[in-house]
């Protein structure tokens, strides 16, 4: 799954590349996926598309937001597969979910893996987009400090019940923070994934803030993780600490061999000495 990592990235790279480019044509829909989820007809998305220019690409948290003038929006969103760039036609891939010509002989590909939203939303209703209203301050901002990081954690509901992993991946979340990035967070952090909120000591707290800053901000710097690809189909350069390859080898810390286990609708990986 692409999460802020990646998004990041990505967003950066379509501002730089896409950034005034007019459209030219589109397809969309030709390549079904089950867990691909457009918000119009994918027939119409050629006729909204079409004689569109970009303008300025932006992300938050797991949504890349591509704005179309005049008047249009397209938001990509927590989706597993790939966004990509092509200078000529020559390396499209056969299956796509949405291909974007533009004037110049270039073109944009998305294709869902796992699954994904494809959405064309009219500017005038953003603001009152699922996605606008439960925005989230991302874990990069500056406005992201401890204190505001303390205040999520002391909402009593979520204290009396909640674990760790579900708290940074569920309501509220961190945004952009999926399961793939959480592993490497929670090994920084020595916190293993089912210890319940309520139960983490003030330096726990602190040790978890820290290591979400700073396990984020070391993906983004190298382009998010060696398991996703950005725009121009290059693997990121960040090689996680904990993942599917990992498991049962030594960590890195201790020697303990690195155990999985499935927790809330996925693999978590962790080591049972280091993370309590």
């Amino acid at each position: 799954m692409l999460e802020l990592p990646e998004v990041i990235t990505i967003a950066r790279q379509m501002n730089a590349e896409l950034r005034g480019k007019r459209i030219t044509d589109a397809v969309s829909g030709t390549s079904p996926h089950k867990f691909a989820f457009y918000n119009h007809p994918a027939k119409t998305y050629a006729e909204v598309l079409r004689g569109k220019t970009v303008g300025e690409v932006t992300n938050d948290g797991g949504f890349i937001f591509t704005a179309l003038e005049p008047g249009w929006t397209l938001l990509l969103g927590e989706m597993g597969g790939r966004i990509l760039f092509h200078r000529d036609a020559t390396t499209l891939p056969k299956k796509h979910q949405l291909l974007v010509h533009f004037e110049d002989g270039e073109a944009l590909t998305v294709t869902i893996q796992m699954w994904g939203g494809i959405q064309l939303v009219p500017k005038a209703e953003l603001s009152n987009h699922p996605r606008i209203l439960k925005r989230a301050l991302s874990p990069l901002s500056p406005d992201f400090t401890y204190v505001y990081f303390e205040h999520l954690l002391a909402d009593p509901v979520e204290r009396e019940k909640k674990s760790v992993k579900f708290f940074m991946i569920s309501k509220p979340g961190i945004s952009g923070v999926g399961n793939g990035c959480l592993h490497d967070i929670l090994f920084r952090a020595k916190i293993h994934p089912k210890r319940l909120i309520v139960n983490l000591t003030s330096q726990e707290q602190q040790a978890l803030y820290d290591a979400t800053r700073g396990t984020l901000m070391q993906m983004v710097e190298k382009g998010g993780r060696d398991t996703e690809h950005d725009l121009y189909n290059h693997p990121g350069g960040y090689k996680p600490v904990l993942d599917s390859r990992t498991n049962g080898t030594p960590c890195p810390a201790c020697g303990t061999p690195i155990e999985k286990i499935f927790y809330l609708g996925g693999a978590a990986y962790f080591c049972p000495h280091c993370q309590v």
